[in-house]
Order: structure tokens, then sequence, then C-alpha cells
């Protein structure tokens, strides 16, 4: 005979417990892009200064939860969209990790 008691109450708790590895996931991958990012700079380091305020960070939304990677200095906006984007950073990065990511997300949603 089971005991049905225990698995009566991990399901009570199963969407805190998703919640809870999807924002552990989240924040895992967040400062995965920001390593990434700032390893694979195509700019030359004049002050170190944008290259050390590039972050990564995950935060809980009313859909879900966002990952965010952005430029902590003001020139920023001019290293991604200016200079032919030669020295964009961020995008280049979510478009190789995003699959990724959304592959890892899924697993944790379907419970494997």
């Amino acid at each position: 005979m089971f005991d049905m008691g225990d698995l009566k109450q991990g399901i009570v708790f199963l969407p805190d417990r998703m919640k809870k590895s999807l924002m552990g996931f989240g924040n895992t991958a967040a400062k995965d892009l920001q390593g990434k990012a700032q390893s694979n700079r195509p700019w030359t380091d004049r002050t170190g200064h944008a290259r050390q305020r590039l972050k990564g960070y995950c935060t809980e939304s009313e859909d879900g939860l966002r990952i965010y990677l952005a430029h902590g200095v003001d020139y920023g906006v001019k290293l991604e969209f200016g200079y032919e984007k030669r020295y964009a950073i961020i995008y280049p990065t979510l478009r190789k990790c995003g699959p990724e990511i959304m592959a890892g997300c899924r697993k944790i949603l379907r419970g494997r």
C-alpha cells in the first residue's frame, strides 16, 4: 500500500518549487550571459568600465521570469547601435545563448 499523503503534499507545493527552480536557472543563465558578454566583447578596453558594467540579471514578472543583459554605462547604446554595430555584444550574445536558455526552461517546465 502506498502512502499518498506525501504525494499530495508534494503536488500542492509544485508551483512554488517550479518557480524556485526557474528563478535559480534564470539567475544562473543571466550570470552566464554576463560572463560570456564580458569575455567576448568586440571592443578594446580603455578604462574597463563598459566591460565591468555589463550586467546579467533575472527578475520575476507577471507573466513569468525575465532574463536581462544590459550595459551600465551611458555610452552602451552607442556601442550597441553605433559604429555600424561592430561593437555590439548584447544581441549577438542573446542570439547565441538564447536557444540553450529556452531549452533549459522547457526542461524544467517538463519536470526533467
